[in-house]
């Protein structure tokens, strides 16, 4: 009886754990920033979790199309921004612990702009009025062969930024695959069913 329940809390821990799980892996992993057009700066890709958990209340827009009101997401940001005139070429692999919904990464950084009140880590990205203040602060073409660009596949983006200042800003909204209180209630019955079984065969 003891390994049963030390096995059930380690599934539910796991469980919860994948659940809470946002960026499985990519380059360079950060904790949430407030991200300026000069800070900070770097050479190569950087990623952070942004609000998680989220449950729309309205539709977003996204590169191509949009993600529908009450849709439960998960939201990441992933930037290149070089200090003063140097230029930087970076390709990255990146992988998300939910499939990807949808992209936010046009030029104008309207998309972003959009949707920071819903899905932004903090209040003050880019200015005090959470808006990107300067032109070309997404990707400037989305073919991943020729400069910026992305491929999706499921919950991995492979992600080539090709920036000279100001850097480019994107972010990935990814659904959340496995919520912890879902997962409880798709264990119980089996956890019990488990139980049962077991009885029974002590009885035989």
């Amino acid at each position: 009886m003891k390994k049963i329940i030390l096995l059930a809390s380690a599934l539910l821990l796991s469980a919860q754990a994948q659940a809470q799980a946002a960026i499985v892996s990519g380059p360079d992993i950060i904790a949430a920033i407030s991200v300026q057009e000069d800070s900070p700066t770097n050479t190569a890709q950087q990623g952070f979790n942004e609000q998680q958990g989220v449950v729309l209340s309205r539709d977003i827009s996204v590169d191509g199309g949009t993600i529908a009101k009450g849709t439960r997401v998960d939201s990441h940001l992933i930037f290149l921004n070089t200090s003063g005139n140097t230029k930087a070429d970076d390709a990255q692999k990146w992988l998300f612990s939910g499939n990807i919904l949808g992209v936010m990464s046009n030029k104008s950084g309207s998309l972003m702009n959009d949707s920071n009140d819903l899905l932004a880590a903090f209040n003050d990205y880019f200015t005090t009025g959470s808006s990107l203040p300067f032109n070309a602060a997404g990707l400037e073409q989305n073919n991943f062969n020729t400069g910026d660009g992305y491929l999706l596949s499921g919950a991995a983006l492979a992600l080539r930024m090709v920036v000279t200042e100001p850097g480019d800003w994107i972010r990935v909204v990814t659904v959340l695959e496995v919520p912890v209180p879902a997962a409880l209630f798709l264990f119980a019955p089996a956890l019990l069913g488990f139980l049962g079984l077991r009885k029974k065969a002590k009885a035989a």
